[in-house]
């Protein structure tokens, strides 16, 4: 992967801006740099930059009010915040913002520059997820493979030779015996998206291969003519490529921005089924130290064993989430907080009697809630938030709600 994205950096204090800066210009095709938040803003609406990295106390305007503004025109925009202040209250802002990175100063580049390839990583997945989709949106426009035509019945009255041959059959009435229909032959295929109705993908019964069904309906005769184009290769690639996009390159389990698709969906079925729902966050108990300890090589092996350990206990209703760092999140559909805490309380066990690699252990806290009516994605994981710090203020390896 060779792309490297544009980089916003924002800071006020001259002798880290400059310190910092040439580093950054290493990482980015363009830096655009700012002493302060308001020309940050400012920059940002002019350039759009892919990443912004910001300090949060500044004059003028802070980093968070700049952030806030910057996600009004942008809500996907991606956000790394360095300070030197760790109070509880601007992790609470960050998480609130749904920032991707929040590094303390003085800022260990090792652990920037993994956040900044993590996030351009992200990045190109989306574009060429974005790519291969408009690609399919252009091969809709083909009419030059597979031609058929089925009259207001949707029932077949033409197809050219290609299709038949590939259907083995010599006449359209042969292919009537052997098909009941063009939908039949032809299955949805589940895995995208439809964007225009006059187009779907769908795949051939009882193989693996791909088509792109193209229809333009004709007014006048209530015919509809359907351009039939296969797609395997360019399908398979896609998905990859959406793979990628949706899971957390270290522990391979799904990652936030998935987990965020997740939420908005369940919360809608609950409001719409009136079931339960309750999400779970939770982190590795002074993860900070351990890393000082054993070093980050040992910390990154933990969090994939974390992610496996979870995982093997997650059921297949709930997601299961890499939320950044050492934090995971998980939603649990159909579950009350009762039902929630239990669940919690055994993955706390689990995760204590575990022993990782080279005989370490390591513990976590968990923080439970409920939604409640009046809530959104961001209040519910505020208020799982809010007691994951309640348990790490009660002395850590423990579930609060």
């Amino acid at each position: 992967m060779n792309f490297k994205p544009t980089i916003l950096y924002v800071e006020d204090e001259e002798s880290i801006r400059k310190q910092l800066e040439r580093f950054l210009r290493y990482f980015s095709s363009k830096l655009f740099v700012a002493e302060n938040g308001e020309v940050g803003l400012s920059m940002f609406k002019n350039h759009q930059p892919d990443i912004v990295i910001s300090d949060i106390r500044m004059p003028k305007m802070n980093g968070i009010d700049m952030v806030k503004k910057i996600k009004e025109l942008n809500q996907e925009q991606h956000i790394i915040f360095t300070t030197a202040h760790s109070e509880s209250r601007y992790f609470i802002d960050a998480i609130d913002l749904q920032v991707d990175g929040y590094i303390l100063k003085p800022i260990n580049l090792k652990n920037l520059e993994k956040k900044i390839l993590e996030i351009s990583k992200h990045i190109f997945n989306i574009q060429e997820l974005k790519s291969q989709r408009l690609l399919i949106d252009e091969i809709a426009d083909v009419q030059d493979h597979f031609i058929v035509v089925l009259d207001k019945m949707q029932s077949l009255i033409y197809a050219n030779q290609m299709f038949l041959a590939f259907c083995d059959v010599k006449s359209i009435g042969e292919f009537k015996k052997k098909h009941n229909s063009l939908d039949e032959m032809f299955l949805l295929h589940e895995e995208f998206e439809h964007h225009h109705t006059e187009s779907e993908v769908r795949k051939l019964k009882q193989t693996n291969q791909t088509f792109l069904l193209s229809k333009n309906e004709i007014r006048e005769t209530q015919h509809t003519v359907i351009s039939i184009t296969e797609i395997t290769n360019l399908a398979d690639e896609t998905q990859r490529y959406k793979d990628q996009a949706y899971h957390d390159a270290l522990t391979q389990i799904y990652n936030r921005a998935y987990f965020d698709e997740v939420m908005l969906k369940e919360i809608a079925r609950h409001k719409r089924e009136h079931t339960a729902l309750s999400c779970i966050i939770f982190d590795i108990d002074l993860f900070k130290n351990f890393n000082d300890t054993y070093g980050h090589d040992i910390g990154d092996i933990v969090l994939k064993e974390l992610a496996v350990l979870v995982q093997k206990y997650t059921r297949g209703t709930d997601t299961f989430a890499r939320w950044g760092g050492e934090e995971f999140v998980e939603i649990l559909p159909n579950s009350s907080l009762q039902g929630a805490l239990k669940v919690a309380e055994i993955l706390r066990e689990i995760v204590q009697k575990h022993v990782f690699v080279n005989n370490l252990s390591v513990t976590c806290s968990f923080g439970v809630a409920e939604f409640s009516e009046g809530d959104d994605a961001s209040s519910l994981l505020k208020k799982a938030d809010n007691a994951l710090y309640k348990a790490k203020e009660k002395g850590r390896n423990r579930v609060e709600s």
